[in-house]
């Protein structure tokens, strides 16, 4: 039996012409799942190489010559819905040249099981959901001339042609999977800008599985149930990775960082005390932090983090079940700037009920706000298993769904659904708009540039290049176009610096927070002026997780305080 695999992770920045760089720059993430499974590999006995061809920079070719001259008994591929059509083509390649099993895994291959335009006869078999059991499993009769067929998890073709699917894969205990197999891979090619400079990184995953039911996202891979694995063990797997490649920044996968903030709180209190020097990162919903958890996180070295504002419209929101307060974000926001994390801001346009309106909502709200110092924006894709998906193909909330070609499944310059009357072309003429909206914004430059360096500059021009190209002058770039007004922006400038000011006054202070002040906050908020308001309650915010008692918190002294600040 031939005990040689070799795992591929195909070069696809290549659709993205002129964007490549920036994407490349963005996105080329170590192929963690493949070094999962190389890790089992090698652990049974198998000779395992991993070649990620877009850190790498190889090109199909190379990469088929590459794999050829290794020799393997086993050809593993992954892929996500818009590049699945590149992992097909290497695998079709392959399939002329070699009599290696040819197999595939990865998110794609677990929502669209039974589709034969992408489980192709290019491949052998298919591995659904986590693969870690039935991967095993299939190294272990593979190598004892076993059938494979029984294994639960995956799929096949019998001998009609007709796919066959073996249910879910047995669950796995994450205290059992190995670490993954990073010595496979070249961590000098994984480097990320951030607000300290660019620096090399790794992803790391301490849970699996998200609890939320967002439209636009599928939980078919690992499911609504936390899976967290003991954080001694990544710590553990950190210190490794310090010792043997000397990576010092970690991005943590797991879907929502603070879902349990009783894990996450030991992770950091472990790093700490270990005195690990790393940075990491990773994202999480606005509402799910905290001052006191947000302190622990920087000081275990956080230093940038992703909230998921999607958009500031309650019916948009109620629609794609994504209601966290807008109030929240602003906090988080605030939170992560007062402790120098960078928080970076996901939203997305061309969702249910979108129009030109509520996009121009959610950038006048941006535009408003001040804490939220970085925004990404993208493009609702109906990705296959996914509600939004059922909703599109069923023509609700004015959707409809124009293709089926997954490669056209993109998030940025492409579109594939009609939303009300906003088409494909509207809704990508519309991100280009939002992008220079956001950017517009002086106080948003420094860190767009330490995380892009010169090409976001270059990038951001080539936007309003290609608006002026079109003959028109960008939507929503100046204050007029998002109906603000001249005093309304004086207005929140006058807010913020009361604001810094009765921050400033009360800092030694402690906490204003209890019951009672809470009812004189109430109290003021009814007579005073906005910006007044606004200070009284972003005050009590701002103390909400301190609770050493506060001098003016008896009643009429902070009432007074609040009128004379």
């Amino acid at each position: 039996m031939n005990n040689r695999v070799m795992l591929l992770f195909p070069k696809w920045t290549e659709d993205y012409g002129l964007f490549a760089h920036f994407v490349t720059r963005s996105s080329s993430w170590p192929p963690l799942n493949l070094a999962y499974l190389a890790s089992m590999a090698e652990k049974k006995g198998y000779e395992t190489k991993i070649i990620d061809g877009q850190a790498e920079n190889v090109d199909l070719e190379e990469m088929v010559k590459r794999t050829l001259d290794f020799d393997p008994g086993i050809i593993g591929l992954t892929s996500t819905t818009p590049f699945h059509h590149i992992s097909e083509r290497v695998a079709a390649r392959l399939k002329k040249k070699t009599d290696a099993l040819i197999v595939i895994g990865g998110p794609h291959t677990t929502v669209t099981t039974d589709d034969p335009a992408s489980f192709t006869r290019s491949f052998d078999y298919g591995f659904r959901g986590q693969a870690d059991r039935s991967w095993e499993q299939f190294l272990e009769r593979y190598d004892s001339g076993k059938p494979l067929k029984e294994i639960k998890g995956i799929i096949f073709r019998d001998e009609t042609g007709s796919i066959v699917n073996t249910g879910q894969a047995e669950p796995v205990d994450l205290k059992e999977v190995p670490w993954p197999a990073r010595h496979l891979l070249r961590p000098e090619k994984y480097t990320m800008g951030t607000l300290q400079g660019l620096k090399q990184f790794t992803s790391i995953k301490s849970v699996r599985g998200c609890p939320f039911k967002c439209t636009f996202c599928s939980t078919d891979v690992f499911g609504y149930k936390l899976k967290r694995d003991d954080p001694h063990q990544t710590v553990e797997e950190i210190k490794q990775v310090l010792t043997t490649q000397g990576t010092t920044h970690y991005i943590f996968l797991d879907d929502t960082l603070t879902a349990n903030k009783k894990h996450i709180s030991d992770l950091c209190d472990l790093i700490i005390q270990e005195k690990l020097k790393i940075t990491f990162e990773g994202g999480t919903r606005a509402n799910l932090v905290d001052d006191s958890l947000m302190a622990k996180l920087a000081e275990a070295g956080l230093i940038r983090i992703s909230f998921g504002l999607e958009t500031v419209d309650d019916n948009i929101r109620k629609i794609m079940r994504k209601e966290v307060p807008l109030e929240a974000h602003e906090e988080a926001n605030r939170l992560a700037n007062k402790y120098g994390v960078e928080a970076l801001n996901s939203c997305i346009i061309g969702m249910p009920g979108e129009t030109k309106e509520t996009l121009r909502k959610t950038l006048r709200y941006l535009r408003l706000t001040p804490e939220i110092k970085q925004v990404n924006i993208s493009i609702a894709v109906p990705y296959p298993g996914t509600e939004l998906a059922e909703q599109a193909k069923k023509g609700e909330y004015g959707l409809k769904l124009l293709t089926e070609d997954y490669k056209d499944y993109r998030r940025y310059n492409a579109a594939v659904m009609q939303v009300g009357d906003l088409m494909p072309a509207d809704l990508v003429r519309l991100q280009n708009d939002a992008y220079l909206s956001i950017y517009a914004l002086s106080s948003r430059w420094r860190s767009m540039y330490k995380k892009q360096g010169f090409f976001g500059v270059l990038l951001t021009a080539s936007r309003f290049t290609r608006s002026l190209m079109e003959k028109r002058w960008p939507d929503f770039i100046r204050d007029r176009d998002l109906y603000i007004s001249r005093e309304q922006k004086v207005k929140i400038k006058e807010c913020n610096d009361l604001r810094e000011k009765v921050k400033l006054k009360i800092a030694p202070y402690g906490s204003l927070n209890g019951r009672e002040l809470e009812t004189v906050v109430e109290t003021e908020v009814k007579k005073s002026e906005p910006n007044k308001e606004t200070v009284a309650l972003n005050v009590m915010r701002d103390n909400q997780h301190n609770h050493e008692p506060h001098p003016y918190s008896s009643g009429e002294e902070f009432h007074s305080y609040i009128h004379n600040a």
